[in-house]
């Protein structure tokens, strides 16, 4: 983010050689905007750093697969039941943990799905 910080000072350098004091009229405008743009590359690095290090988390967890949930609504008793994807990889019937109920879950051909 040097790259932002250098170039508002060099704005700020030449409001301030132009005669703009900071009390007239025009310097309050621009290092007002001047002030604005030091927050905005203060934010925009902080947002590079935090989405550098999430990216340094990534990495190191190279071995884990994502894990998604998918959830279930029996409906029997309405209890919400939560699978892995690889439960998804089969046909399979879980049970309701509430009512007992055989709810069928997984499959392996996308065309037998149905909404």
């Amino acid at each position: 983010m040097e790259y932002f910080e250098k170039k508002i000072t060099y704005l700020r350098g030449l409001c301030d050689g132009s005669g703009y004091s900071p009390d007239s009229k025009e310097g309050k405008i621009f290092h007002g905007i001047l002030d604005v743009l030091d927050d905005i590359a203060f934010m925009l690095e902080s947002y590079m750093e935090d989405v550098d290090d999430f990216d340094d988390m990534m990495c190191d967890d190279d071995e884990e697969q994502v894990q998604y949930l998918y959830s279930f609504i029996c409906p029997e008793c309405g209890q919400e039941v939560q699978v892995e994807d690889e439960t998804m990889e089969n046909e399979q019937v879980l049970v309701c943990p509430k009512c007992g109920n055989s709810i069928p879950v997984g499959t392996l051909d996308v065309d037998e799905l149905s909404f």
